[in-house]
């Protein structure tokens, strides 16, 4: 992710294992500190669940978010993904402990009549 001027790199965004038999995917995004709270991350979260569902025919994205940081929780809500649940110690961290993730999902479906349109 990068600033329209193009000057600053912020983050990224990956769509990542695609599951052909499926079609499902996961999202994950990591932003700089510098520029959290300022509606960067659901901007960007947005874009890709559109290019996902739209120009890659998605059937279900799924995220994950260390329960310690609600804010991303907030940013994939507003992306239109749901909480599905709680993984109990998902991930370890840089300080060697675990954590329970909080999991996130939206279908295509769900995201076509979110947008007012047919399914």
């Amino acid at each position: 992710m990068e600033l329209k001027d193009g000057n600053d790199l912020i983050g990224e965004i990956d769509l990542y294992d695609f599951d052909s038999s499926t079609g499902n995917c996961e999202v994950s995004y990591s932003i700089g500190y510098d520029w959290w709270n300022k509606g960067y991350g659901t901007e960007a979260l947005k874009a890709v669940v559109e290019f996902a569902f739209i120009h890659m025919n998605v059937h279900k994205l799924s995220a994950a978010h260390n329960t310690d940081n609600p804010a991303s929780g907030r940013i994939m809500g507003k992306a239109g993904m749901k909480q599905e649940g709680v993984i109990r110690h998902m991930i370890r961290n840089a300080k060697d402990q675990y954590k329970d993730c909080a999991v996130y999902g939206l279908l295509r479906e769900e995201y076509l009549l979110q947008r007012g349109g047919n399914v």
